[in-house]
């Protein structure tokens, strides 16, 4: 059964969860980076570039794929104009006033950026610039083997603003892809829309699933390189990830004057459980029952046949996460769609 777009969406609260999404996803990478880093040292920096160029190689496909099943020419102007990610959803009113859009020329500045600005916070400046180094690149020339692109400026250099050029040269010959595959054409209907509540639902759709394939990424090439130790390391910095968002979502309710209670961790997550999730919840006296029966993060896993990775991701954060957001609430998956079991259902308990 496909995900449906809720009929009470609003557009400031769907904006507002494709901002915290994005802090989220990228807070990811942070803790994969630092973990990853300060267990194997250079080797574990190599680690991390090469698993963001697998992460561009793997978004660069996935929008060429949904692209040429659109009827695209893919060039540059196109890879921007249907950008699988919310950010450019975000400031797409700057990008289109002030950019310059051309099929073998597109330029344009960013002034804000939700992920820069939550490694800022975190004062992780390095490595946010290498990922804008290494994941562009990657997914430009893996979207067309023409295409580069060139950051001169940039908001983790210190920059107050980014600058991107994305280039191809004229003469590039045209892609000849053959019939769409069905992954493309699946992955078309999500860049489709009738409305601007649709489109804006389409685009925080799209990006729950990079979610998902940037921790397929990461944690594969750290499997592959570093075996069991790796395996530790993934984990170590799914929990530390997890103590955070608890942290975070805590800290945020408190400002807003909403009260941390079980219902309210469940209610105002920050990921868009309520929004581009399917699932289901059955509260209890001390506790709940989420049955979650699909999201756009497991498509991504199950087209990669990497459920098995989707299984570590959701055992390795949801615990640290709960015990950081509300002292004495316990999370424990008692299904997981890994094992052959049709839905992941997680308890929830308040000790």
């Amino acid at each position: 059964m496909p995900i449906v777009m809720p009929n009470d969406l609003r557009l400031e609260e769907m904006i507002a969860a494709m901002k915290r999404l994005l802090k989220t996803s990228a807070r990811m990478y942070m803790h994969l980076t630092k973990t990853t880093i300060s267990r194997f040292g250079r080797q574990g920096e190599m680690t991390i570039r090469l698993g963001l160029r697998s992460y561009g190689h793997w978004r660069g496909t996935e929008m060429r794929q949904a692209h040429h099943a659109m009827g695209l020419e893919i060039n540059m102007k196109n890879l921007i104009g249907c950008w699988d990610n919310a950010s450019t959803y975000i400031v797409k009113d700057s990008m289109e006033a002030e950019g310059s859009y051309k099929p073998y020329d597109t330029r344009f500045d960013v002034h804000y950026c939700p992920a820069a600005e939550a490694w800022q916070d975190a004062e992780f400046h390095q490595w946010g610039h290498v990922y804008c180094d290494e994941f562009h690149q990657a997914c430009a020339s893996t979207y067309h083997p023409d295409g580069n692109v060139v950051i001169p400026q940039n908001l983790m250099k210190g920059d107050d603003h980014c600058h991107f050029q994305w280039i191809m040269p004229p003469n590039s010959e045209k892609l000849e892809l053959g019939e769409p595959t069905e992954l493309g054409r699946r992955l078309a209907r999500d860049y489709s829309a009738n409305t601007e509540i649709e489109a804006a639902w389409r685009s925080l759709k799209r990006s729950n699933r990079l979610v998902g394939g940037r921790f397929y990424t990461h944690a594969s090439v750290i499997l592959e390189r570093h075996g069991a130790e790796g395996r530790e390391a993934i984990l170590e910095a799914l929990a530390n990830w997890g103590a955070e968002r608890g942290r975070l979502l805590r800290r945020e309710h408190e400002e807003q004057g909403i009260e941390p209670t079980l219902a309210n961790f469940i209610r105002y997550h920050d990921m868009p459980a309520s929004m581009v999730w399917r699932h289901s919840v059955t509260l209890q006296p001390v506790g709940a029952v989420i049955d979650i029966a699909e999201t756009p993060h497991e498509e991504a896993w199950e087209d990669l046949h990497a459920m098995e990775l989707g299984a570590l991701w959701y055992e390795g954060s949801y615990a640290a996460m709960a015990r950081a957001y509300l002292p004495g609430l316990s999370a424990i998956w008692t299904k997981l769609r890994s094992k052959g079991d049709p839905v992941n259902r997680l308890e929830l308990k308040l000790q």
